[in-house]
């Protein structure tokens, strides 16, 4: 795939995309959107449904049009946006509709052929308590939404579909060192340019915070046993450890 070829960022919410999103918008020769028309159109919240039996194949047959029609207005430039797994998420719904089980991971895959993809990850336990902790979303379903994104991961990655995979502790622990080799897999020159965006306006305002917050790499918080039961299987496939006690303020 060409070096200028268009880039998604994908991970969960919560997850570091809006960072990776920021730090790769700092490098001269690119420029990002976040969630550019992923929830109007993906979710489809201001997207009309004119065919149930084509309601996936119409949003991402929109989505990529709408993609390319915002990197036609950026020459010279690599563009990119950014997504989330929840987004992602709402093309599922078709399968539901139609009573059919559409691989959607493919199917997304081949739309957006010419995006090379960048997955983030992050510890499920981090990326769960942040997630009902700034959203006051029910902690089953902020579960359930990470287990989702590893899915997607997977499948994404089985399928041949990923140009990279970025892991959020080392994106915040050594930024220099994982955004270097990040840009030698898409065929750039470092830049130090890509670490002055931790106060990007790409980042949501409450998420400016001057800084890599290394401290994040070093300890993730523990969860109701129940849920850490849940997460064990994917934590371990991703080279993650599982915390071994729970001191969960929340309850369940």
């Amino acid at each position: 795939m060409p070096t200028d070829s268009p880039l998604l960022v994908i991970g969960a919410g919560r997850g570091g995309t809006s960072l990776l999103a920021a730090c790769l918008d700092g490098h001269p020769k690119i420029t990002m959107r976040s969630e550019f028309m992923s929830t109007e159109v993906l979710i489809g919240d201001n997207f009309p449904v004119s065919s149930i039996s084509r309601l996936a194949e119409e949003r991402l047959a929109r989505f990529r049009a709408l993609c390319d029609e915002d990197r036609a207005r950026h020459p010279g430039k690599i563009w990119g946006n950014k997504l989330t797994t929840e987004q992602f998420a709402g093309l599922e719904v078709h399968n539901a509709l139609n009573g059919v089980c559409v691989n959607m991971i493919e199917r997304f895959l081949s739309t957006m052929d010419s995006y090379r993809v960048i997955f983030i990850i992050r510890h499920g336990a981090s990326c769960i308590e942040s997630k009902v902790q700034r959203t006051g979303q029910p902690l089953i379903r902020a579960t359930l939404g990470w287990c989702y994104s590893v899915r997607l991961l997977e499948g994404m990655r089985e399928l041949g579909g990923l140009k990279a995979v970025c892991r959020y502790e080392d994106l915040v622990a050594e930024p220099k060192k994982t955004l270097r080799n990040l840009c030698d897999t898409l065929g750039l020159s470092f830049h130090e340019g890509m670490l002055a965006q931790t106060g990007c306006a790409l980042l949501p305002e409450e998420y400016r915070y001057g800084r890599f917050l290394s401290e994040k790499s070093e300890k993730h918080p523990t969860l109701p046993p129940e849920i850490l039961t849940m997460i064990a299987p994917s934590l371990e496939r991703l080279g993650y450890t599982t915390p071994l006690y729970s001191n969960w303020p929340h309850g369940t």
